[in-house]
């Protein structure tokens, strides 16, 4: 049920005794429409029988310079004096302890200016303490010793997009199981995409939630995400559509300046990726990427086993140790290609890559989509077996393998032999011989002509893929010499598209 007291409650504490830091004048802080909306549903909506709060958990994703932080200063005050939690505990925290500090700096300022508040809330060095509930709001950040422990009645994540390290919210997190009625409440702008960073999961996760009002699929009536975000980029042109990112437009965000930046942004690509993501909240891969992630997200799926009878060309990229194994069965069919991957990885090597790579290759092992190879290098002879498999399990037959010339003599052998001696193409990894097919491949992901049954290896590889140019303007692919970074499953997919283009008028 709704109880219009208990959110009039929240919202007049903060606005009678809430003055917003680092303003002239210090004036008291007025809320606006959204800002009372949100305040509204957290502290509004309770359980009929037991009165406590439906939603324990809020996600508040809004552009730069929205008020976020001071907002969840405000929020963090009132569960630290007026809740009613005996002993409450109340955390900042952040990728590191300056970023944690931001809202508890804010709230601390936010107390030394309002007599009422100071004479029931202490304030030390690292720390503010109520003196009549026992209560305590501090900042915490990965550096501030073990986490465990922690009884939280409140907790604000601030800037999750920052976050590496997923441990810091599942340990935090269970920090408030014993409470009846916790809240966390997790705040961010825009940040560049890795795949599955906890930024990246929770989001998707609160999109589901938000998408299962209308289809059913998800529900969680115990989480509150709130999404200010543009529908499109094409929206980005009309200065209208940038209230939908920035609800204090105007307000707390100077609509010129705003102007402004985004005017400078026009001159330069890689300002307008900055703008776009930090401004407007869109979701981009990382700074040097070549494809951008809305272009090769495609969540459409298939069932090979649909296209018994069919030829699908292939691609190769073999590893010893460092890199992944991977192998592409590229079927093309009505004006589309679908894409069938493989990828292996030595069994031996399989936990560092896990701690070091910090990728789920034990879950994408669980899934289908990986492989492990006993020992500490890869047997070229299971990617011969795998393409063996698809022709015998599913009825699909090799035309051509593309492949790099580089270490694959056995293979070829061995898929010569298998095959026929005129089945593996080499593929010249040069500029000019990738440089084309490259830019080909961008279009193709934006035109959605490339169905890969949303393989997450696959596509965690394409968001890791950059371009390096040459002087004459010609690309091949560069993974910006981060050793964490795996492309491995573009460059097979790429081998198999460059055969693809040279054969398709006469295969199809």
């Amino acid at each position: 049920m709704y109880d219009q007291e208990r959110a009039d409650r929240a919202i007049g504490f903060i606005e009678h005794f809430i003055h917003i830091p680092k303003m002239r004048g210090s004036p008291l802080f007025k809320l606006e429409l959204w800002q009372k909306a949100l305040i509204s549903a957290i502290f509004g909506f309770v359980d009929k029988q037991t009165g406590y709060r439906k939603y324990q958990e809020c996600f508040l994703f809004v552009g730069r310079k929205n008020s976020k932080s001071v907002l969840g200063a405000a929020i963090a005050l009132y569960m630290l004096l007026a809740d009613g939690e005996d002993g409450p505990e109340v955390y900042s925290a952040a990728t590191d302890r300056k970023q944690a500090r931001i809202v508890w700096e804010y709230a601390k300022i936010m107390v030394a200016h309002d007599p009422n508040l100071k004479k029931y809330i202490k304030t030390k060095f690292n720390s503010l303490e109520c003196k009549t509930n026992f209560g305590k709001f501090v900042p915490l950040s990965k550096n501030s010793g073990s986490m465990d422990g922690l009884n939280i009645s409140c907790l604000l994540i601030d800037e999750l997009h920052a976050i590496k390290d997923r441990n810091i919210y599942d340990v935090l997190k269970g920090g408030t199981y014993a409470r009846k009625q916790p809240l966390t409440i997790i705040m961010s702008t825009g940040g560049y995409s890795e795949q599955d960073s906890i930024f990246d999961v929770k989001y998707e996760e609160y999109r589901n939630i938000i998408e299962g009002y209308t289809t059913g699929k998800y529900t969680d009536e115990t989480t509150l995400p709130i999404i200010y975000e543009l529908d499109d980029k094409k929206e980005i042109a009309d200065e209208a559509n940038w209230i939908k990112a920035n609800p204090n437009l105007g307000i707390s965000k100077s609509l010129k300046q705003l102007r402004t930046e985004f005017n400078k942004a026009t001159l330069n690509e890689r300002t307008m990726r900055d703008l776009l993501v930090k401004q407007f909240n869109f979701r981009e891969a990382a700074k040097e990427a070549f494809f951008d992630m809305q272009d090769v997200v495609n969540k459409n799926t298939f069932n090979i086993a649909n296209f018994s009878g069919a030829y699908y060309v292939g691609g190769v990229d073999l590893s010893e140790t460092t890199d992944l194994t991977c192998a592409t069965a590229l079927i093309a069919r009505d004006d589309k290609l679908y894409v069938e991957q493989m990828y292996w990885i030595p069994e031996d090597t399989l936990q560092d890559h896990i701690e070091r790579d910090k990728v789920p290759y034990d879950i994408w092992i669980a899934d289908g989509w990986l492989r492990t190879c006993p020992g500490n290098v890869i047997d070229q002879k299971v990617v011969c077996q795998w393409f063996v498999d698809l022709q015998n399990k599913y009825g699909v037959y090799a035309y051509k393998i593309g492949y790099d010339a580089y270490n694959a003599q056995y293979l070829t052998r061995d898929l010569q032999d298998t095959f026929g001696t005129a089945l593996c193409v080499k593929v010249p990894q040069t500029f000019k011989g990738l440089s084309s097919q490259m830019f080909l491949s961008k279009a193709y992901f934006k035109a959605k002509k490339i169905n890969y049954n949303y393989n997450p290896v696959f596509l965690w590889c394409l968001l890791n893929t950059d371009a390096v140019t040459d002087t004459q303007g010609n690309i091949k692919p560069y993974k910006n010499r981060n050793l964490r970074k795996r492309i491995d499953g573009y460059s097979s997919f790429l081998d198999a598209f460059c055969v693809y283009l040279d054969n398709k008028d006469n295969l199809f």
